[in-house]
């Protein structure tokens, strides 16, 4: 409030001495306080009317004022005119995802390989022998497996973090982020004592193609190769055939079987995520010095991709010691202990077909193994070397509301800040299965009671007689919980070369960590119904089963305020 200076017309000098002022020159009167006077001498004669600024510019227009009452009783304002402010960041992703778990390839209860050809191994050596399988679980006999032995799956990506905060520090923002494909795999030739020989592999492809140049006839004659003798390929097999691991199937029988595979085995694991959210923060509902939380809410969307396939090779071949045979014993791949030495020194480690002693440094029978492929009764076709693929792909898309709250904890130099969100997602998921020769490789009699033949035999009217495929789509709701937290630091002014570039001016070194957990997703793992018996109708079909699936990213980035 501004008091104008007043003076008296009627005295001397004034009277004398003033010009009178022009028309209109007084202001109105503001109240009940006497007729306003024209600038001169202060005579207090009591509260004028103010001077009006209007219409020119108050220099108070952009000036926030926020009041509230702290829990002591006192009134407490901020204040601010910078007005709305925004926020950029772009960081590099390091993430994990969930692995597939310990669950059991294939079918849970089907007897193991080893029970399978109990009576036939005992049968081919002794009893003395099978114990040592038996009792020692070290000793790999075309074991079961679990998916535990796929490797982390590890993945870089990106993530870009854009919004706003307004002066009340209310504010808004989008985030969006990409992983990359996590392509892992396991095979068991790495973990087998058992080695393929390179030198080898010329003949093996001969062998391994058609026309099957194992004898079908029982005799376990090997046919001849062009400049190559039965004895060298007789060695060739012993060494290029391996105890890799078994695939449990139910077949329709009481106990089900475990196929072996002798060539390869190998499992591979594929996930990749990406996802955006929008949130609206609200003003601080905590607000101290150095704290501030405020409440959250926004939307989300997320897409999961993950698959399973499995790749067996079996080259169709039963085999036991040469000397001990008596027949083809079914089912039966005989192989030495799998010590990791060659005990015999053959110069092949853990042979196929022959059994190396640990206790007299010899084998219990001769060099020579007796390899056979199975012949079909009916058709006279052998059994060939098969191919085993099953493929499982799960795609996963989650969008829904999600709330949670923020804080941030310290000042402009360095701070830390994170958030904790809840969400209720619609899941709409779509689940793919396709695969080929799912179940008992090495059996060929259509009409054997105990070992019927598995699978189709293929025609060039079908040649793929035992493929299978399946799909089935679901929408359901998966509940979402989403934890980062972040440290900002203000250290590239410190730096001798960087704070001379304009880039970094402004910039603030920000590093994280983010986990993500949702639950009920369909895992490709899990929901398959390991069955295999084309030649009764049973194949692979989907079995779903959810469980949770997390990922966990690290990053590092820069963030700016403008």
């Amino acid at each position: 409030m501004v008091q104008p200076v007043s003076y008296d017309p009627g005295n001397l000098p004034y009277a004398r001495t003033m010009v009178p002022p022009p028309p209109g020159y007084f202001q109105p009167p503001a109240g009940p306080y006497g007729a306003p006077t024209a600038p001169g001498v202060p005579m207090n004669a009591g509260p004028q009317a103010p001077v009006s600024a209007f219409p020119q510019i108050t220099p108070f227009e952009k000036m926030f004022q926020q009041h509230r009452v702290e829990s002591d009783g006192l009134w407490m304002y901020n204040s601010s005119n910078h007005g709305k402010r925004h926020f950029f960041s772009m960081e590099a992703l390091f993430g994990r995802y969930r692995r597939p778990g310990s669950m059991r390839l294939g079918n849970d209860g089907s007897i193991s390989y080893l029970g399978l050809v109990e009576d036939e191994l005992i049968d081919a050596t002794d009893e003395e022998f099978y114990d040592q399988f038996s009792e020692n679980e070290g000793f790999n006999y075309f074991d079961q497996t679990t998916y535990d032995v796929i490797p982390n799956l590890n993945a870089p990506g990106a993530r870009l973090r854009w919004g706003w905060t307004n002066d009340d520090e209310s504010g808004f923002e989008i985030v969006g982020w990409w992983l990359t494909q996590a392509d892992t795999s396991w095979s068991a030739i790495e973990d087998s004592t058992h080695q393929p020989n390179p030198a080898n592999q010329a003949i093996m492809d001969i062998l391994l193609s058609p026309p099957n140049y194992i004898d079908p006839s029982g005799t376990g004659v090997v046919s001849s190769i062009p400049g190559v003798t039965t004895a060298e390929i007789n060695t060739v097999l012993q060494n290029e055939l391996m105890n890799l691991r078994g695939l449990p199937l139910d077949d329709g029988s009481v106990n089900g079987v475990t196929v072996p595979y002798d060539l390869d085995f190998n499992i591979k694991v594929v996930s990749q995520a990406w996802g955006t959210n929008a949130t609206w923060m609200s003003t601080p509902f905590v607000d101290k010095k150095a704290l501030k939380i405020r409440g959250l809410a926004g939307a989300r969307y997320m897409h999961v991709r993950e698959a399973f396939s499995f790749v067996g090779r079996d080259s169709g071949l039963l085999y036991s010691d040469a000397t001990n045979i008596a027949g083809i014993r079914p089912d039966l791949k005989l192989f030495s202990l799998p010590s990791g030495t060659d005990e015999n020194q053959d110069g092949i480690v853990d042979n196929a077909g022959v059994v190396e002693d640990d206790s007299t440094g010899s084998s219990t029978g001769t060099s020579t193994a007796f390899f056979v492929a199975p012949l079909d009764p009916v058709t006279g076709l052998p059994v060939t070397p098969t191919t085993t693929y099953v493929n499982n792909v799960v795609r996963t898309n989650l969008a829904g509301p999600e709330i949670g709250f923020q804080f941030d904890l310290g000042g402009e130099k360095f701070k830390l800040w994170g958030q904790t969100k809840f969400g209720l997602m619609a899941n709409q998921e779509k689940i793919q299965l396709k695969g080929d020769n799912v179940g008992m490789i090495i059996r060929a009699d259509p009409n054997d009671v105990d070992r019927p033949k598995a699978l189709i035999d293929p025609t060039a009217t079908d040649p793929n007689p035992n493929a299978f495929t399946d799909t089935q789509s679901h929408t359901h709701v998966s509940p979402l919980f989403e934890q980062s937290i972040f440290a900002e630091m203000a250290l590239f002014d410190k730096v001798p070369v960087l704070k001379r570039m304009k880039l970094l001016e402004e910039a603030k070194l920000k590093v994280g960590y983010t986990y993500i957990v949702a639950g009920d997703i369909a895992r490709p793992y899990e929901s398959i119904l390991w069955q295999g018996m084309p030649t009764r109708g049973l194949f692979p079909s989907i079995d779903l089963k959810r469980e949770t699936w997390s990922v966990g990213t690290w990053s590092v980035g820069l963030d700016w305020n403008y």
